[in-house]
């Protein structure tokens, strides 16, 4: 009878072991700097919607502004955007006076440059889900 107990266990090891799974080889994760929702990170200042969100920062600077002239974007050097429920973007701009008169109407990329330029600091904020633009500051100097 022992040996009967022997043979069965000795069978039910052999099947046991032909039915294991072959060992699982792992995949080594290498970590890379993913920027965290909600924290600022560098983009490309040429990127289509940083220009978008700089056009609608020049369009209330021209609004606000008390100059006779319109200003028009030349230059975004800088930007930073921010993701969270919103779309936030930072940018350091360079926008310069046209020859154009606010009194008259036109087409502000028509309009010839003068030589005078403002360096201006945006802050845009873009809500994707009624694609809207609001302008939280815009900060110009000479």
């Amino acid at each position: 009878m022992n040996s009967y107990l022997i043979l069965l266990l000795s069978v039910l090891s052999a099947v046991h072991w032909s039915h294991s799974q072959d060992p699982v080889e792992e995949q080594v994760i290498v970590a890379r700097h993913v920027q965290p929702l909600g924290s600022w990170s560098i983009v490309n200042p040429k990127q289509e919607n940083v220009q978008e969100a700089a056009r609608k920062a020049v369009e209330r600077f021209n609004s606000k502004s008390k100059a006779k002239k319109y200003f028009k974007l030349v230059d975004v050097t800088s930007a930073q955007v921010k993701v969270t429920d919103m779309i936030n973007y930072k940018m350091n701009a360079i926008i310069g006076r046209t020859k154009c008169l606010k009194t008259e109407p036109g087409d502000l990329d028509s309009c010839d440059m003068t030589e005078k330029v403002l360096r201006c600091k945006f802050e845009v904020q873009f809500n994707p889900r009624n694609n809207e633009y609001v302008v939280q500051n815009v900060s110009c100097y000479k």
